[in-house]
């Protein structure tokens, strides 16, 4: 299989929030735990945030967590991790489980029955298939995508982590798209006993950056609403100042990035310089160190934030001694060997 192709195929962020996986034991407590930033600055766990046990073990009940391991030191990925955030918030407007219910069938189950993941990627190698004159390219793309169809583990793999909700996701951060999770109440035929009722439904807007709110199905103002913002469950997730080096968004780093943290935990760096890509250039985004962490708490947000969800090209950093570091994104660069 053409690895570089595959880099190409499957972006680098979705590939940290499917493939890094953390501990469940490590999320949960006997009480929801949220620290401070000063607390977060000196802990050293994995998730110093933790859902409540008997939550969790609630939604497990109940079904809302069926990518779930049904053993006792199960594991998840960070997309798994966002599905939680997502619940948290939803249950922070509507507590009822059915609403919770009725969003797990909207993106999750509804994805896994039409089997989303495998059937886009027969799609693609169809699609690709109907070329009368391929490049190099285009054949290897081709064969990249058979080759994962051939593989029964990694067809698995789609299946289980692809729905609605991640693809939501990977909208906003891939595809630049602002993106909301929406749900309301709409007039409806009621199955269980065939009368119209005002029913919950849950729907997902999606605006590129060229296209104008008003051109959009759905109207923000013509119903009651409420939207959770596909760049906050983001942000959740990695926008914190945990140093740790057991912190799960440092781990689904690459090397050289989180040598950039243990620098800053050790006091050692001044400057950090990211190029980001801006359209068909790139510009330099450049921050800078005080010697107590306390006062660079919002340029380690920042930081983590940039490096989790992979927008930039490259980087270096500065350290006190006059040293320069570079780190990189890609898996495959030389700093990452």
């Amino acid at each position: 299989m053409n690895i570089n192709v595959l880099d190409r195929l499957v972006s680098r962020f979705s590939t940290v929030i499917h493939i890094n996986q953390l501990k469940l034991s490590d999320l949960t407590d006997k009480k929801a735990v949220r620290l401070t930033d000063k607390e977060m600055l000196l802990t050293d766990e994995a998730s110093p945030n933790k859902f409540e046990t008997e939550t969790i073990r609630f939604w497990r009940i109940k079904k809302l967590l069926p990518f779930f391991e049904e053993k006792k030191h199960a594991r998840i990925s960070l997309a798994q991790l966002m599905w939680l955030r997502f619940l948290s918030e939803l249950r922070k407007v509507s507590p009822s489980t059915l609403i919770m219910e009725k969003a797990h069938d909207f993106y999750i189950k509804r994805a896994y029955d039409q089997r989303l993941g495998y059937n886009n990627l027969l799609q693609r190698e169809k699609d690709f298939k109907k070329i009368s004159n391929p490049t190099q390219e285009e054949q290897e793309i081709l064969s990249a995508y058979q080759t994962i169809i051939n593989n029964k583990l990694l067809m698995y793999s789609l299946d289980r982590d692809i729905n609605y909700f991640n693809m939501g996701i990977l909208d906003y951060v891939v595809n630049d798209e602002d993106v909301y999770f929406v749900y309301y109440y709409n007039m409806a035929i009621d199955p269980a006993d065939g009368e119209e009722k005002e029913l919950p439904e849950f729907d997902i807007i999606k605006i590129s950056k060229d296209v104008e709110k008003e051109s959009l199905k759905f109207s923000f103002s013509d119903r009651p609403h409420v939207l959770i913002p596909a760049s906050f469950i983001v942000r959740d997730t990695f926008y914190d100042c945990n140093l740790s080096s057991n912190a799960f968004n440092i781990l689904a780093l690459e090397n050289s990035e989180r040598k950039v943290f243990k620098f800053i935990k050790e006091h050692k760096l001044i400057e950090l310089t990211f190029i980001i890509p801006e359209g068909t250039n790139s510009k330099p985004l450049t921050f800078k160190f005080v010697t107590k962490n306390e006062g660079n708490i919002n340029v380690i947000k920042e930081s983590k934030l940039i490096m989790g969800t992979k927008k930039y090209i490259s980087g270096s950093a500065k350290l006190t001694n006059g040293e320069i570091r570079n780190f990189n994104p890609n898996p495959n660069s030389a700093e990452n060997q």
